[in-house]
């Protein structure tokens, strides 16, 4: 079995912790102290938190970019849709400190999230926008703005998994009057439903 690294196990910390308290309210001495080695042995690996930060999330956002492209090409347009919105469902549930750090990012209008991600990110957008151009061409959706479907997308898996604290309490005090808890699956496949429901001519 393979050794991690320093610079891996520092990566990992600052997953956990970015996701946990974002970018502005985590410390490099917090992470420092979580992986047993000094501050000065982070700015070994790198340069300051921004490029720790840069390395921990970019990753994540080229992974997703990745699995856009290879998943999203080889169907008719409304199976690409599902696929497109599938995709994204399955890395939210599978990198729920991923889920975390995009929500946060969301919420402060990106004004910590790296150039290099927004690239990356830009990239799901184009292949979703060719999905809807496509779709309109062949008269099946009505023409619609792809930023305002992205953000129908990763606006609710991002909420849904970074609300069931909020969904517990909810139900705590309405009691049996609370509707059954969905699993997140059925929440990405109801979304999906929607959404093509609403684009179609």
């Amino acid at each position: 079995m393979a050794r991690i690294s320093k610079k891996d196990i520092i990566i990992r910390k600052a997953l956990k912790y970015f996701s946990l308290y974002g970018y502005e309210n985590t410390s490099l001495e917090l992470i420092a102290k979580d992986c047993n080695i000094t501050k000065p042995a982070i700015y070994y690996h790198f340069k300051d938190k921004a490029a720790l930060y840069k390395e921990t999330i970019c990753v994540l956002f080229l992974e997703i970019a990745t699995k856009i492209e290879v998943n999203c090409v080889d169907g008719n347009v409304i199976e690409n849709l599902e696929k497109y919105i599938k995709t994204f469902g399955d890395f939210l549930i599978s990198h729920p400190d991923f889920n975390a750090i995009f929500a946060r990012e969301i919420a402060n209008g990106a004004k910590t999230l790296p150039l290099e991600c927004t690239k990356f990110l830009s990239t799901t957008l184009f292949r979703l926008k060719a999905i809807l151009e496509e779709g309109t061409k062949e008269g099946i959706f009505e023409k619609e703005n792809p930023f305002m479907v992205q953000m129908m997308i990763v606006s609710t898996l991002t909420s849904y998994n970074t609300s069931k604290p909020l969904r517990e309490n909810v139900a705590k005090v309405l009691g049996t009057i609370y509707a059954p808890e969905p699993n997140f699956q059925n929440v990405v496949e109801s979304l999906s439903r929607k959404i093509i429901k609403g684009l179609k001519c």
